[in-house]
């Protein structure tokens, strides 16, 4: 029998390990919303894992039955789609919403130039979003109005759309920034 061998134990082991990592490229296209390909071949190496334990601990004369392996494998595979529901996906759907900030949210940011951009080349852009500073590949914005053939480095910029994980973006100046570089004229001191 052939749950009774040792060495078909072991390799099922083995085999359902392979399956499960080479099936983990697949966990997105292969699921039923809280359990995927993965998991399954999982499931089905810690069952043989199990069985090969208790076959282990049994008497050398008594085999695991097809019943209580089946039993085993059923259990296995509902305290995996338990984790998964009450463990794995919360934790995730937590860690993506805390997560830095979206790319659809940049839009309307200001930044700076970091890899000048040309008129139909593509440049980057530094964004700062609070604390902290993300670097997107971006492109020039074509409003229709006027054409714009070349943003230098250093430049600041306003992001006006996001497409494609590209930031559109056109060269900006903040008034307030602007005002705060002017001289004052009222008060100036001649020397001579």
């Amino acid at each position: 029998m052939i749950l009774s061998n040792q060495t078909y134990m072991q390799l099922a082991f083995v085999t359902f390990l392979f399956l499960a990592l080479l099936t983990l490229p697949l966990r997105d296209i292969v699921t039923v919303g809280f359990f995927d390909i993965s998991d399954l071949f999982v499931s089905f190496m810690i069952a043989v894992f199990i069985g090969y334990m208790i076959n282990e601990l049994m008497p050398a004369n008594t085999a695991i039955s097809i019943g209580l392996f089946m039993f085993i494998v059923v259990s296995v595979v509902t305290g995996v789609v338990l984790l998964n529901i009450f463990v794995i996906i919360p934790f995730r759907s937590r860690s993506e919403n805390s997560s830095a900030t979206s790319i659809q949210q940049l839009e309307g940011k200001e930044g700076t130039v970091s890899v000048s951009i040309t008129a139909d080349g593509v440049g980057e852009v530094i964004v700062y979003t609070g604390f902290t500073k993300i670097n997107k590949m971006a492109k020039i914005y074509e409003s229709g109005n006027e054409s714009i053939a070349f943003i230098e480095q250093g430049t600041n910029i306003l992001v006006m759309d996001v497409k494609d994980s590209i930031l559109y973006v056109i060269p900006y100046t903040n008034t307030i920034q602007a005002t705060n570089k002017q001289t004052p004229t009222w008060n100036t001191k001649h020397k001579k």
